[in-house]
């Protein structure tokens, strides 16, 4: 079977116009994502795609393939979608790996690639770690995702899920509660990285957003909604998306760390 991995990449945005190029630990965004995807197991090809020529005019400087696509598209879904048809080739499995996740480990990345091949009846996978804090548990910026027994999906929401009935109180005022030490490792944290069959990734594309979706604003509802299966990776590595400039720090503390790890 062979894989495919886009990385959708834009310039524009409205909390951080040019993010992909921003310096990370010495290096441009959009490249620590690309060596992530490169060093992962299964993967078959890297492509980024964007729509601007800053962006494809870094990514081939560090030796990066680029897909340009359409200024108009908004999703990275739909962007993903698009280089896959310009491309014009055939793949049994295409990866999206957000462009603004530059701490996104690659063993993540193989892990969805391997609960693909191991689940053909899955149409959608993605990846899941546990919260390490309550405080981070509470913070809308992070996606909770719910599975069930099998680790596929049955809902995504920025509000803590499932709802702690008994001690949600308890997690807002005392973040060192048992509850804390007992219980945080329940909820999972959703990361920014989708594996699609072709077909499921066409099928997504022709569906409308859903209301869910909207009240959330989490595309992936779109697809629960409609009754597609989403598997979950579960893995141990924290991957965080970089929405604003006060986001970066912390990515730098967790691509620290892993260097620390390994010396």
């Amino acid at each position: 079977m062979t894989t495919l991995a886009v990385l959708p990449s834009r310039y524009s945005s409205s909390r951080f116009p040019g993010k992909p190029l921003v310096l990370i630990a010495g290096k441009p965004m959009i490249q620590w994502v690309w060596e992530a995807t490169i060093a992962s197991r299964g993967i078959d090809r890297v492509v980024v795609a964007t729509d601007d020529v800053r962006i494809a005019s870094v990514v081939t400087s560090f030796g990066g393939i680029v897909v340009i696509t359409d200024t108009s598209i908004q999703s990275g879904t739909d962007r993903v979608a698009a280089a896959v048809e310009k491309m014009n080739c055939s793949f049994d499995i295409i990866l999206n790996i957000q462009g603004d996740e530059p701490a996104m480990h690659p063993e993540t990345i193989s892990s969805v690639v391997d609960l693909m091949l191991q689940n053909p009846t899955i149409e959608i996978g993605t990846a899941s770690c546990s919260f390490s804090s309550a405080e981070e548990l509470f913070d809308s910026n992070s996606v909770k995702v719910v599975t069930n027994d099998i680790n596929q999906a049955l809902y995504f929401s920025r509000s803590p899920i499932p709802y702690l009935r008994n001690g949600q109180h308890i997690f807002k005022t005392n973040f060192s509660s048992w509850l804390l030490q007992d219980q945080l490792d329940r909820f999972q944290r959703h990361l920014g990285i989708y594996a699609y069959r072709p077909e499921a990734l066409c099928k997504f594309t022709k569906l409308k957003p859903h209301w869910l979706e909207q009240f959330e604003m989490l595309e992936q509802l779109r697809a629960l909604a409609a009754g597609m299966t989403i598997g979950v990776a579960k893995t141990p590595h924290l991957s965080l998306g970089v929405d604003t400039p006060e986001d970066i720090q912390a990515v730098e503390l967790i691509l620290a760390q892993r260097r620390s790890e390994k010396n």
